[in-house]
């Protein structure tokens, strides 16, 4: 457990730093487009690429590729797994290259899918299409960074992996400050941005590659055995361990629907949830994924029934207070970080409603993405399969019937529900043979949940005295800084005072990696 802390806290580092680097990158879109068409057309049109960055540089693509990969390093040797991955290169770029051509031609058809709600022939359609376009080649990028990044971090450097998000935010940064107004339509340099963003995440990576001797394949065979059965259950993988990037994926599709900015609304709601989700949910399962391959491959169930069931309670331990915390300051977060310039009162309280709904998801979208990690370490893709199928499946349902009656809110209730409805899924069907201790994770569960309830009304409350009309922005930032601290002390005070195992564990463990 110790070094899966140590590991841990520097991808949290690195993640924290992407994701600080990610809000900064939205303000800076949030101020000069708000919530516009332009805004709109881009996230609509990003919303594809985002989703396929999150299933591979994220780590999904690792989820069927690093068990494999570990498994053939440990038995066969380095070559013959190095082998297995220029083979899967090969195949992952065709595909690639074969998908980019395609939605160059059929752009306009997916823009029809992706957008309902966007007038066939309008600004707004054009606009989407043109992005779209621009962005296609970042799809090559993007896959062959998320392969890059599940070698290294298979072969134990976790650094790189989680760094390049950070240069792509400073390069998107970049481009919205100093390039935007070098183009007739600003909202053209935000897509050349992702384009180039690609590029840069990509190249990162290569010195850490040639350190390690991955280039050099000594055997190679494009039709390799084991390439060939990843591919085989890449798309199961991806629909087990991809549910809520395709479900906000269709929430947007509907939301195109609804009044114009809704996309951009749902978008910066989206993206101060995958703050707490990408720093515990992510750095956590990425850390974990070898750990349990390599036990898996030998045989020691019961560490790692021990292994990760301490992995799941620290996991919730902070996650639940976090959602807490996201849900009180809700408005006063997104007044802070985006109430400026283009982005007005309106678009503050609508976006700030709509994250209040979705952060009721929180727990289940973190818990998710670490039972999956455990089913996919133990080569069991069938369940989380079925477990994605229930969660798009019923984000489906309820987003066509609850878009009617609450809108935007009825769609990121879906989003929440959904996701909740698929970890009770992975929950009760973890198999028998893995000692996980399911009643200690729950009551683990249930007593933070009672402590960030009463943690939520005491902070909602000191958010009454920050919220005031008039109040500057180095005022209410301290005042959000004052809000945060006053539940992080009352928080781990509380668990302090109660002698929470949780707390102990986490004190103890961080306490061994300064030794």
């Amino acid at each position: 457990m110790r070094k899966i802390l140590k590991k841990t806290a520097l991808i949290s580092i690195l993640t924290f730093s992407s994701r600080v680097l990610g809000v900064v990158r939205d303000t800076v879109i949030a101020m000069v487009f708000g919530t516009s068409a332009q805004s709109d057309a881009f996230f609509i049109a990003f919303r594809p690429f985002d989703l396929v960055r999150k299933l591979f540089s994220e780590g999904v693509l690792g989820v069927s590729f690093i068990p494999a990969f570990s498994k053939t390093l440990d038995q066969q040797g380095k070559s013959s797994a190095i082998a297995m991955l220029f083979s899967f290169f090969c195949l992952l770029s065709v595909a690639a290259i074969i998908i980019m051509f395609a939605g160059l031609v059929f752009a306009p058809y997916v823009v029809k899918i992706i957008a309902p709600g966007f007038v066939s022939l309008s600004y707004k359609y054009n606009l989407t299409i043109l992005l779209f376009k621009i962005m296609l080649p970042y799809f090559w990028f993007i896959l062959i960074t998320g392969l890059s990044m599940g070698v290294l971090n298979s072969m134990g450097n976790f650094g790189a992996p989680a760094a390049a998000p950070v240069v792509f935010n400073i390069g998107m940064i970049l481009f919205v400050l100093f390039i935007t107004s070098c183009f007739k339509v600003p909202v053209l340099a935000l897509a050349i941005g992702v384009t180039i963003g690609g590029v840069l995440q990509l190249a990162i990576q290569i010195p850490f590659m040639v350190r390690l001797g991955i280039l050099k394949p000594t055997q190679f065979k494009i039709f390799n055995p084991q390439s060939l059965k990843i591919f085989k259950i890449m798309v199961p993988t991806m629909i087990g361990a991809a549910s809520y990037q395709v479900n906000i994926m269709v929430a947007s599709f509907f939301a195109s629907t609804l009044e114009e900015g809704s996309v951009s609304y749902l978008y910066y709601a989206d993206r101060l949830v995958q703050f707490p989700l990408a720093l515990f949910g992510v750095s956590v399962a990425t850390v974990f994924l070898p750990d349990l391959s390599k036990k898996a491959n030998s045989g020691e169930l019961s560490d790692m029934g021990a292994l990760f069931s301490n992995g799941v309670i620290m996991v919730f331990f902070v996650t639940i207070p976090a959602m807490a915390g996201l849900m009180a300051m809700n408005k006063l977060i997104i007044a802070f970080l985006f109430g400026h310039g283009a982005f007005d009162t309106f678009a503050v309280k609508q976006t700030a409603d709509c994250l209040f709904f979705l952060v009721t998801g929180l727990w289940a979208f973190t818990g998710v993405r670490l039972f999956v990690t455990l089913y996919y370490a133990m080569s069991k893709v069938r369940l989380p399969f079925y477990s994605g199928l229930i969660t798009i499946g019923l984000n489906l349902v309820l987003c066509s019937v609850l878009v009617k009656y609450l809108e935007l809110r009825g769609l990121v209730l879906s989003v929440a529900f959904s996701a909740m409805a698929g970890c009770l899924f992975l929950f009760i069907n973890l198999p028998s043979s893995f000692k996980v201790d399911k009643f200690l994770i729950i009551v683990s569960a249930c007593r933070s949940l009672f402590l960030s309830v009463i943690m939520f009304f005491l902070v909602r409350l000191a958010t009454g005295f920050v919220l005031v009309d008039g109040v500057n922005k180095f005022s209410s930032g301290m005042g959000l800084v004052g809000c945060v601290f006053l539940g992080i002390v009352f928080y781990f005070g509380a668990n302090y005072l109660i002698s929470s195992p949780e707390l102990k564990m986490l004190t103890k463990g961080l306490s061994k990696n300064k030794q």
